[in-house]
């Protein structure tokens, strides 16, 4: 019996019935959301948005069995587990062109000028970034060692560099000085110091005249080629750049922090107008909130097109703009030429860009590109190996594929970094619940439910897992709640269709 439930599982995956599932599944939660967006613009009642479910699910069992009788030809890559550490080595020559940029300490004595010391630390990695030859470990990893006084061992280990530039930055009237040094992470020996004083008349031109010079002294340190001005400042605002900070930092956060995120790219606006970054921070922040169903996504999806189209017009080079608008063709549009057009073109302009590289995964796993999925999705944690985020995309992915333990310690490695990201808490439900865990899916859902202030999302997930043990009564609890909020506050359709057609309505 176990010989032939042997053969029968081997045929399934030559077949390629696994992968079809996985389409299936990814697609088809892609087209119930793109319905519910459709419907609510039409006025179309909740049955609606239910019927398109059912028609989902049912059309499950169709799609395997269609299949098994017709085989996905030609031959794909069979993907298999991924090591949770199997981005790419550093070789050893890569990693003597390796560099992290730790936030400038802000000197001043006043805590308020700290956005001027991060400003200029993001400044100087994004001069970086643009010397090919050099490895720049990416912002967010870097900023995880702010505030403390970290070991330079750990942060070699942690980030893979071989080299870590400090700096601190004192403001004082109309002057500055600041200071730079290029330090061997593994002996501790300053390759390179400086200090430069300056008259604060032009913020953006001090900064790229001080990345210019250390970009200078590191490709003698580093044998790397550039010698062109680094910095395109992307304001002439300070005002303005301070509140895209403050707006970007929020917004990674996710869940509710992107709406008040979304407020202080706004407010960067009312100051520049012009601030293309901004506006693509704004596409971002709607497409968040109305992916996540914290907004109508009637309401928010055509704001986010009009600000990403508005930051391409103002820079048709901003990798940013690209993103956002190959995302919101792929996810909402369901234009996959068009989506995947605007993500290479990002990837073309900014290949180190973490974020995009993680949701270019995601973009490869609807598609059936399963192991360019997985290699995209890992690359964005390597060149972010600190980001919450990008852990917890990469969990995402290796759960829908059903790459166990490895999503697990995916995950948990996410929370690690964040204890309290509803995001990190409420895929490890999922991929708890899809694992068959349903104790421990019960009890990291709750978790995320309590972060996220009841999220529908959370909620609908733990109700599919009560469902999936057994404990209808809770889930049918949830059901009613659900249901209930939808008279007196937005609750997506998907949430209550998936959750109605799991209870067999």
């Amino acid at each position: 019996m176990a010989s032939k439930l042997s053969v029968f599982l081997a045929e399934l995956k030559r077949r390629k019935v696994y992968q079809v599932a996985v389409v299936y599944v990814v697609v088809g939660f892609a087209v119930a959301s793109g319905a519910q967006y459709v419907f609510e613009m039409l006025a179309f009642p909740l049955a609606t948005a239910r019927f398109v479910a059912v028609l989902v699910v049912l059309g499950f069992p169709v799609a395997l069995v269609l299949a098994w009788a017709y085989e996905v030809k030609p031959e794909e890559p069979v993907v298999t587990a991924a090591d949770p550490a199997s981005a790419p080595e550093i070789s050893e020559s890569d990693s003597r062109k390796s560099i992290a940029v730790l936030p400038f300490a802000n000197m001043s004595g006043d805590a308020e000028n700290e956005y001027f010391s991060d400003g200029m630390t993001e400044e100087i990695v994004n001069a970086l970034t643009q010397l090919r030859d050099l490895r720049v470990a990416a912002r967010t990893s870097s900023f995880a060692f702010k505030g403390t006084s970290p070991d330079l061992v750990d942060v070699r280990t942690k980030l893979k560099v071989a080299t870590v530039l400090e700096g601190s930055v004192r403001k004082a009237g109309d002057r500055l000085r600041i200071t730079a040094q290029l330090i061997d992470a593994s002996s501790g020996y300053h390759l390179w110091s400086e200090r430069y004083d300056r008259k604060l008349e032009d913020v953006f031109a001090i900064q790229d005249e001080i990345a210019t010079a250390i970009a200078d002294k590191l490709q003698v340190t580093l044998a790397t080629g550039a010698r062109e001005p680094l910095v395109r400042p992307p304001t002439e605002n300070l005002e303005a750049y301070d509140l895209y900070l403050r707006g970007r930092f929020l917004v990674n956060q996710g869940g509710e922090d992107a709406r008040k995120g979304l407020g202080y790219f706004e407010q960067a606006l009312s100051t520049d107008p012009q601030y293309a970054l901004a506006h693509a921070g704004i596409a971002e922040a709607y497409h968040w909130l109305g992916g996540t169903g914290i907004f109508r996504l009637k309401d928010v999806l055509p704001r986010a097109q009009k600000a990403a189209r508005k930051a391409l017009e103002l820079d048709e080079t901003l990798p940013e703009a690209h993103f956002q608008l190959g995302l919101l063709a792929w996810s909402h549009e369901f234009d996959w030429s068009n989506a995947e057009k605007h993500l290479l073109r990002a990837l073309e302009l900014n290949p180190d860009l973490p974020q995009l590289h993680s949701l270019y995964g995601f973009f490869l796993a609807s598609m059936g590109r399963f192991e360019e999925s997985l290699s995209s999705l890992q690359r964005g944690v390597q060149l972010d190996p600190l980001s919450q985020i990008a852990h917890t995309w990469l969990g995402q992915v290796q759960s829908w594929l059903g790459l166990f333990p490895d999503a697990i310690d995916r995950l948990r490695t996410a929370l690690e970094l964040n204890p309290t990201s509803w995001h990190a808490n409420h895929i490890l439900g999922m991929a708890y619940r899809i694992n068959s865990n349903y104790s421990e899916a019960a009890e990291v859902l709750q978790t995320a439910i309590d972060l996220a202030g009841r999220h529908p999302w959370s909620v609908m997930e733990l109700g599919l897992t009560y469902v999936a043990s057994g404990s209808r009564p809770q889930a049918e609890a949830l059901f009613d709640e659900l249901s209930s909020r939808w008279n007196r506050e937005y609750v997506p359709p998907t949430t209550l269709s998936f959750l109605s057609a799991a209870l067999g309505r």
